[in-house]
């Protein structure tokens, strides 16, 4: 309320024009405001170039529709890559869906944050560089806080999960051959980190009988288990040299190895009492599954390509 109101009269509120200003009597405008903090603002009617300014005459509150994070999405750019993975270094597309009755999307504020790493980018769809240096497997916290134009906030978060595929997946498929060297390993120890999914079982219970027979042949007496060369993949790519018989996986690890062993069993490879060696490279496949990378075959090539079903495949 007011005096002396005439037509043409404008309005600002906490220093910002109001909109569609009607002059309703002497004493009386109304206007629409634009969006603005939570709190008191200076309303200041100018008319014929005369301003008068209230101070603390209009408070602007919170609307009544908050925002709705409906989603948030983390997913790499690699061919099949699963959601929520991410190896160091590696930047991810992540991002919001969210649902607000009267602001729109691109007039809502996004907050990006995290455990570790880096965001570049603004808005709804953001990048996100994971560290390149971090203990791995880690599960990474990403946070988003979205604020509409009435002050309303809605927060979310999603996870993802750190790896550093290369060395991980090496790492597993060399601790399978260490193992597997060990004749006092049992089969079910040499085999305790394969996949017992579906995807694997073949393959799994195929090392497990190759391992159980191999304790019955030989006893290792040295072996010589090499680096790994792996290749990240998530796709259905044979990892093997045997055409009749490949094995798939979302990463592949080749392996020079060597073992001499004493013969304990006569059988067409070795005679009682022989001392038979063998050298080349294994082949083993690896899968992601939920948050970690496990093995799923193995086939070894020896540097005659006898597949040597009775010590190793």
């Amino acid at each position: 309320m007011g005096q002396n109101f005439v037509q043409g009269a404008t309005v600002s509120i906490g220093g910002v024009a109001a909109t569609d200003v009607v002059v309703e009597s002497p004493t009386a405008i109304i206007a629409k405001t634009v969006a603005a903090a939570v709190g008191a603002a200076d309303v200041t009617v100018t008319v014929n170039g005369r301003a008068a300014t209230l101070p603390g005459a209009f408070r602007f509150e919170q609307s009544g529709e908050q925002p709705t994070i409906v989603s948030v999405t983390a997913k790499g750019t690699r061919t099949n890559q699963p959601p929520g993975l991410a190896d160091l270094d590696e930047e991810i597309v992540v991002s919001a869906v969210v649902q607000d009755g009267d602001t729109p999307e691109d007039r809502l504020t996004f907050k990006w944050s995290a455990d570790a790493g880096t965001f570049s980018g603004e808005g709804v769809s953001v990048h996100w560089r994971a560290p390149a240096d971090a203990p791995t497997p880690a599960s990474i916290v990403l946070n988003v806080e979205v604020k509409d134009d009435g002050g309303n906030t809605a927060s979310a978060t999603t996870t993802v999960s750190l790896h550093n595929s290369v060395k991980e997946v090496g790492d597993l498929a060399r601790q399978f051959l260490d193992d597997f060297s060990n004749s006092n390993n049992a089969p079910g120890f040499v085999v305790r980190n394969f996949s017992k999914s579906p995807r694997c079982e073949r393959e799994r219970d195929s090392e497990f009988d190759d391992t159980a027979k191999n304790r019955e042949i030989y006893r290792i007496e040295s072996s010589s288990i090499g680096p790994a060369t792996v290749s990240i993949q998530f796709v259905s790519i044979p990892c093997a040299w045997r055409p009749d018989h490949p094995i798939f996986g979302d990463a592949c690890a080749v392996i020079p190895a060597a073992w001499s062993s004493l013969c304990l069993k006569t059988n067409p490879e070795c005679n009682v009492g022989e001392h038979p060696k063998v050298e080349g490279q294994d082949y083993v496949t690896a899968v992601f599954e939920q948050t970690e990378w496990r093995l799923c075959g193995s086939q070894f090539r020896s540097k005659d390509n006898v597949a040597r079903p009775n010590f190793i495949r």
